[in-house]
C-alpha cells in the first residue's frame, strides 16, 4: 500500500451496505464509505482499518429483561479497496472505499426479542472505523441495505384467513413457468423459527438460510424447478386457543392451523403450475412445531413433511393422531446435545412411536451442530461449534443422509407425491 497522503473519510456521508444469510443468520458483509478526496487504489487496502467495531441494539439474554442493552462487538475486515459509488473496484482514483467483513455467529444485524416474540432491525446499529487515530460512524440505514440472496422472491405479501388472522409470506416462482405454464412443479413450505416471525418477510428467508431453496442444487433436486412459500406469523406459530403461554408448550394446535391451511389453498389457486400432489412441508423449532401440527392436522394433504428439532411436545400427541400420519413420508433432524427443544421431550418418543407402528419414516440424528464448510473458532482453530438446537443447518446443507438407502434428504423430497 502506498504511504503519504492522509485518507479522510466523510463521517456524515451515510453508508451502503450488504447483508447476506448465513448457516447462523443474518450478517453484514460489506460496506461502502465516501472519501473526501478521491483516493489511488494502491492507498487503500484492510491493514488502514485500525479497528472496527459493532455497536449495535440486543436483547439482554443474561437477565431476560424486556429492556434491550446495547453491546459493542469488535468486526474483522478482511479486504478494503477503491471503489465506484457501486461497490465496483476502481483502477482510477476515486471517493469510495468497499470493505469486506468476516461474518459469524457474533455480528448480526438483527435482534431478537423473547418478550415480543418477533425479530426486526437493530436500532440503533453503527459501525465504528478507527483509522489514522480517528473513529467515525457513518450512518446507515438497515431498511435500506442491499440483499442480494432475495432477488427472485416476491416479499411483503399478506393473506387475511377466514378468521380473521393475518399471514404475511415471501413466495419464489420458477424462471421457467413462462415457458412452460402447463408442467406441474412441487410446492415447497418453509415454516419459520421463533427469531423469524415479525412483520419482514426477509426474516424468514435470511433468518436460517431459507434462499439455498432457490439454488441450482435444491432445485435441481426438486426435478429442475420448485414453487417456494415461506409464511411468517407476526410472532411464535405456537399460539393457542387455550390460556397456556407458547413456553408452557402443552402440545396443542396452532390458532393459526386454519389461516395457514386457507393460505395453501390461495396459493395454489393463484399458481395454477404448482402441484397440490407434491406439496412439501419443511419447518425449523417452532416452525418445526407447525409443520408437525399440519401434518396431524391434514394428514392428506401433503407429499412429506420434514420436522427439524420440532417442538411439538410429544405428551400432546395421541396414538389415534400418530395413526393418521404413519403413512405419510416423514424425516425427522435434530441433534442430541439440543438444549432448547431436549429430544427427550420431543422428537424421541414420537419417533418410537412412529416406529412402532410402522411408519414411514427417517430419522436424521447428530452428536451436535458445528461447522462443516470452512468456519473455525479463532481461539481453538476447530469447527465452529453452533448451538445443539440449530439443526436445520444440515438440513439447508443437504446433509442429511438416509443409513439405509445413502439418498440424501434434497432428492428424497424431490421424489415425493401424494
Amino acid at each position: 500500500m502506498e504511504t503519504g497522503r492522509i485518507l479522510k473519510f466523510s463521517p456524515d456521508a451515510p453508508q451502503s451496505v450488504v447483508v447476506k444469510g448465513y448457516d447462523w443468520g443474518k450478517g453484514l458483509c460489506t460496506a461502502i464509505l465516501t472519501l473526501e478526496e478521491p483516493a489511488a487504489p494502491k492507498a487503500v487496502d484492510a491493514g488502514i482499518f485500525e479497528q472496527v467495531v459493532e455497536e449495535r441494539e440486543s436483547f439482554d439474554w443474561t437477565t431476560f429483561q424486556p429492556e434491550h442493552i446495547v453491546i459493542r462487538v469488535p468486526r474483522t475486515v478482511q479486504d478494503a479497496y477503491v471503489c465506484d459509488p457501486d461497490g465496483v473496484r476502481s483502477i482510477q482514483p476515486d471517493r469510495y472505499v468497499r470493505v469486506e467483513f468476516a461474518c459469524t455467529p457474533a455480528t448480526t444485524p438483527d435482534c431478537f426479542d423473547l418478550h415480543r416474540q418477533r425479530s426486526s432491525w437493530c436500532d440503533p446499529y453503527r459501525l465504528l472505523y478507527t483509522v489514522n487515530g480517528e473513529t467515525f460512524a457513518p450512518p446507515v440505514d438497515l431498511n435500506r441495505a442491499s440483499l442480494p440472496q432475495l432477488d427472485g422472491f416476491c416479499l411483503e405479501q399478506s393473506f387475511t384467513g377466514s378468521d380473521g388472522r393475518t399471514l404475511k409470506y415471501a413466495y419464489y416462482e420458477p424462471e421457467d413457468v413462462r415457458r412452460a405454464p402447463e408442467q406441474k412443479r412441487p410446492l415447497v413450505i418453509w415454516l419459520h423459527g421463533a427469531g423469524e416471525g415479525g412483520t419482514n418477510t426477509s426474516q424468514p428467508l435470511l433468518g436460517n438460510k431459507a434462499t439455498a431453496l432457490a439454488s441450482p442444487g435444491f432445485q435441481q433436486a426438486m426435478g429442475g424447478a420448485a414453487y417456494l412459500l415461506l409464511p411468517q406469523t407476526n410472532g411464535f406459530w405456537m399460539e393457542y386457543d387455550a390460556p397456556d403461554t407458547w413456553a408452557q408448550n402443552p402440545g396443542r394446535p396452532s390458532v393459526y392451523t386454519r389461516t395457514l391451511s386457507e393460505l395453501i389453498d390461495a396459493f395454489l389457486a393463484a399458481h395454477p403450475a404448482a402441484d397440490a400432489d407434491r406439496i412439501l412441508l419443511c419447518g425449523c423449532s417452532n416452525g418445526g412445531y407447525m409443520s408437525l401440527n399440519m401434518a396431524l392436522q391434514y394428514p392428506e394433504r401433503f407429499a412429506a413433511v420434514v420436522p427439524i428439532c420440532e417442538a411439538y411436545r410429544d405428551a400432546g400427541i395421541s396414538d389415534a393422531e400418530l395413526v393418521r400420519i404413519k403413512d405419510l413420508p416423514l424425516w425427522f433432524i435434530y441433534a442430541k446435545n439440543d438444549d432448547v427443544v431436549v429430544p427427550e421431550q420431543y422428537e424421541e418418543p414420537t419417533i418410537a412411536r412412529l416406529r412402532a407402528m410402522g411408519a414411514d419414516l427417517r430419522v436424521s440424528v447428530f452428536e451436535d451442530v458445528h461447522d462443516r464448510y470452512g468456519m473455525t473458532d479463532p481461539k481453538t482453530g476447530a469447527p465452529w461449534q453452533f448451538s445443539g438446537h440449530w439443526s436445520w443447518i444440515y438440513f439447508f446443507n443437504n446433509a442429511c443422509i438416509d443409513p439405509i438407502s445413502g439418498e440424501h434428504i434434497w432428492s428424497w423430497m424431490g421424489c415425493q407425491k401424494r
